[in-house]
């Protein structure tokens, strides 16, 4: 789960348990309310009849309303002594028993009484509650019981309503909370996002970017510093390793020349035996193959300081006729055969130079990685909306997944026993790649399950852009 949505469903939750909790109390209480006014009004009707009752014993209930908040029809009455004998019940006792065995003082109880006996707003189930309330008393030795109860349908119905008013105000208050702390996370949230874009941002052609430090040196300002720090070191190290490859690679270049240039005179010799030409042969290919491995070093090195190219109109399509004349023999050589389809006139701002080695490295790569007999390669070329499309295609053994993830990397070769025969260095495709980064395209490579490897160049067109 991200943090973002951690810190909304926290805060949502929180927010929650509080709101509900406060709902809860503030409900109760208004619960409370109105039972305690209306326990003390039918406490205050059973004073006044046993009140009466002392005043005037053995006269029959009731003699004066004047001190009851309204007539004894609106409630629900029976009046008892000791001996059970009634002594007063009121005309709704007609229709319902409301008395419970027990000793409580108070209570709810639910009746069904037909609308058309009496109406006291009952519900559509002609259910209507009352809130009973016992009240016993000792008048002249002798113990009265009042059992008085009032409708509160009504008082059920609204407290109903509250109920499902605070619900709608909770449900409604929740979704609120969790967009605004969906968006207040986000708020939080978004100097990190800044920094993670940033930080994915650099990679080793781009270690001398760094991340800006805010204003306010709070823990974000650590981080940002941290990772800075970071890339310093990382920074350092590159350019370390990368003059250390420039420097020997450099070094070494002289030395073998000289090796193979004494070795070229060694083998004008027509007296060596033939056992000493074998392996002055086999020392000489194996320092024209490190020879070759210098030379893109170097090339590699130098691509990868660079940060952009001079730029001219350049013809993909000549340039891939030359590449293709100057293997001709060894096309024909190798057997190969080549089919080509793409246009006269792909023009494109670059630097012809680098285009040149882009083409030579995957034309020699197809040849390299072809089919032993009757190998074939396939060149297409065309322009699409902004952008040149060229793809070089070759027979030749399926490459795996695994293997087309890391194709482009330094020094990865795919079948290394063949690499070394046909010398290889496993940097040509490592040189490609950054070549088509300089100019602005992307490369790729596809292999079909039919036997044919394909690498596919996309190149902008920048005149058109223009």
């Amino acid at each position: 789960m991200k943090i973002r949505h951690k810190i909304t469903l926290w805060i949502s939750a929180t927010t929650l348990i509080a709101a509900v909790s406060f709902s809860v109390f503030v409900y109760l209480e208004m619960l409370e309310q109105p039972y305690h006014l209306i326990d003390t009004e039918l406490k205050h009707v059973a004073a006044v009849l046993l009140k009466q009752q002392q005043n005037d014993s053995g006269q029959p209930l009731p003699a004066d309303t004047k001190y009851l908040p309204g007539p004894l029809d609106n409630y629900w009455i029976r009046v008892t002594d000791s001996s059970g004998t009634m002594l007063y019940s009121s005309a709704m006792t007609r229709y319902v028993d409301l008395s419970l065995p027990g000793t409580k003082k108070a209570y709810n109880v639910e009746k069904t009484i037909p609308r058309d006996q009496i109406q006291l707003g009952q519900d559509e189930h002609d259910e209507v509650m009352f809130r009973v309330r016992v009240v016993r008393a000792d008048i002249n030795n002798i113990a009265y019981t009042v059992v008085i109860a009032k409708p509160i349908e009504y008082l059920e119905e609204e407290m109903v309503d509250l109920l499902l008013e605070l619900g709608t105000i909770l449900t409604t208050f929740f979704i609120i909370v969790v967009l605004v702390s969906y968006n207040l996370a986000g708020r939080i949230l978004q100097p990190i996002v800044a920094i993670n874009l940033l930080a994915k941002e650099i990679s080793g052609k781009s270690l001398d970017t760094r991340i800006p430090l805010g204003a306010s040196k709070d823990e974000l300002y650590t981080l940002s510093l941290s990772l800075n720090q970071m890339f310093d070191r990382l920074h350092h190290s590159f350019k370390r390793q990368k003059d250390f490859i420039a420097s020997a690679s450099h070094e070494l270049k002289s030395p073998i020349a000289l090796l193979m240039l004494s070795q070229e005179e060694l083998l004008q010799s027509p007296d060596l035996p033939a056992h000493v030409r074998e392996d002055l042969n086999n020392q000489h290919n194996s320092l024209h193959r490190m020879n070759r491995l210098i030379r893109n070093l170097l090339d590699l090195s130098g691509l990868e300081r660079q940060t952009a190219l001079a730029s001219e109109h350049v013809n993909l399509a000549e340039l891939t006729n030359q590449v293709l004349d100057d293997y001709r023999d060894v096309l024909a050589g190798a057997g190969i055969s080549v089919e080509t389809a793409y246009e006269s006139d792909l023009i494109i701002q670059g630097n012809q130079e680098k285009l040149l080695r882009l083409l030579i490295n995957l034309i020699d790569n197809a040849i390299r990685y072809n089919k032993k007999i009757n190998g074939r390669i396939r060149i297409e070329g065309h322009k699409e909306t902004d952008t040149v499309r060229i793809s070089v295609a070759n027979s030749g053994m399926h490459v795996g997944r695994e293997d087309i993830s890391r194709i482009f990397e330094q020094f990865y070769r795919v079948e290394k026993s063949r690499s070394t025969q046909f010398g290889g260095s496993g940097l040509g495709l490592a040189i490609a790649k950054r070549i088509v980064e300089l100019h602005g395209g992307d490369i790729r490579f596809t292999s079909s399950d039919e036997g044919w490897n394909t690498v596919t160049v996309n190149l902008p067109d920048k005149e058109k852009n223009v």
